[in-house]
């Protein structure tokens, strides 16, 4: 076959380079492209640099690429409501934001810290995964400063109009209406409808963020096949627009990192309204995602998670140790149909009673 490009010797196994043939590890072949030694410089720095710290930064940049999109279609869907110009914004369009934000989220931070991107997360980890508690704090407070940076960012973009906004609530006798869902301060803090009854928006953060717990754990679960590591980003981002198109409408924070950090970023433009307008919720949004997520961690734990179950999905770092692994637990082919009784057997292949 005809090389494409006259410099490459397909005989002698040149390849085109791409992004396949970079992750395919082909003996037989060398890349026209070899990939460049790292600068000493860059190593140098790498393995001075503090891990956590670096953890820490990836969570705020994941916080912030997830917020960010999220509140720039808040604002801008408000802002145009104020000026009848239809088509710049909608619930759907908040929605899609959201989720794409938090897809690259994952793919950004997700590397580098494990792209936990939520305090509550962070905590069901330290309690069902193992994630060390002494760097819970830290997670946190990254996640919390993350949504803080986007809240302010957005605010900054779009500061003429959501002042112009506010001057027009102010001129109209509407001046509390700043501090609603409808108001420029609801943009970056969340407020509940007035008719709205504190008991049912419990009912819905509580529920909506145990989805999310149940199925941010079984896209983790390793022995789930459904869900790959190159699609888990995707499975969880469309988990949350599906939250956020059928329950934002009734209130949902869904994030202490968005509610926190975003109630902050308000009370320095806005005042102490943005804590004190609606106290009873600005607890709710903040504090109910922590049970709630830790109930539907322990609901995957119990009863849909399985340690008998061969591991289908891992790092490609870990595939040595994860062969080993199945191979350990009486899983030698991925093909070979296997029942918990065929897994636990003594060394005459009697099953073992428990």
């Amino acid at each position: 076959m005809q090389a494409q490009r006259g410099h490459l010797d397909r005989e002698n196994g040149d390849l085109e380079v791409g992004v396949a043939d970079l992750l395919q590890q082909r003996p037989d072949a060398h890349h026209s492209a070899p990939l460049p030694q790292p600068p000493a410089w860059l190593v140098n720095w790498e393995r001075k640099r503090p891990a956590l710290l670096v953890e820490c930064l990836a969570e705020a940049i994941g916080v912030f690429m997830y917020v960010f999109p999220g509140l720039g279609a808040s604002a801008a869907f408000l802002v145009t409501t104020v000026a009848k110009e239809a088509g710049f914004g909608q619930l759907l369009n908040i929605g899609i934001a959201y989720a794409l934000g938090i897809v690259f989220a994952i793919v950004v931070a997700a590397p580098t810290s494990g792209g936990h991107l939520s305090p509550s997360f962070t905590l069901a980890f330290v309690v069902f995964k193992g994630f060390p508690i002494r760097k819970a704090p830290f997670y946190m407070l990254s996640q919390i400063l993350g949504g803080f940076a986007a809240a302010l960012a957005v605010y900054g973009i779009y500061k003429q109009q959501l002042d112009a906004v506010s001057a027009g609530f102010v001129k109209l006798g509407i001046a509390p209406e700043i501090f609603s869902p409808s108001g420029p301060a609801g943009v970056l803090a969340l407020f509940p409808q007035p008719t709205q009854a504190l008991k049912w928006v419990f009912m819905n953060e509580f529920f909506a963020n145990m989805f999310l717990a149940i199925l941010v754990f079984s896209v983790l679960d390793l022995c789930n096949f459904f869900v790959s590591i190159p699609v888990a980003p995707f499975v969880i981002g469309l988990g949350y627009l599906c939250i956020i198109l059928a329950f934002a409408v009734n209130s949902v924070a869904l994030n202490a990192a968005r509610d926190v950090g975003g109630r902050f970023a308000c009370g320095v433009i806005y005042g102490s309204k943005c804590f004190t307008a609606n106290s009873g919720y600005t607890a709710l949004a903040a504090l109910t995602t922590f049970p709630a997520t830790l109930v539907g961690a322990l609901i995957h734990t119990l009863f849909l998670s399985d340690t008998a179950r061969m591991i289908v999905n891992a790092p490609p770092a870990m595939a040595e140790q994860v062969s080993l692994y199945n191979e350990s637990r009486g899983f030698p082919s991925v093909g070979r149909s296997i029942t918990r009784e065929s897994v636990y057997r003594d060394q005459n292949g009697m099953p073992l009673k428990a």
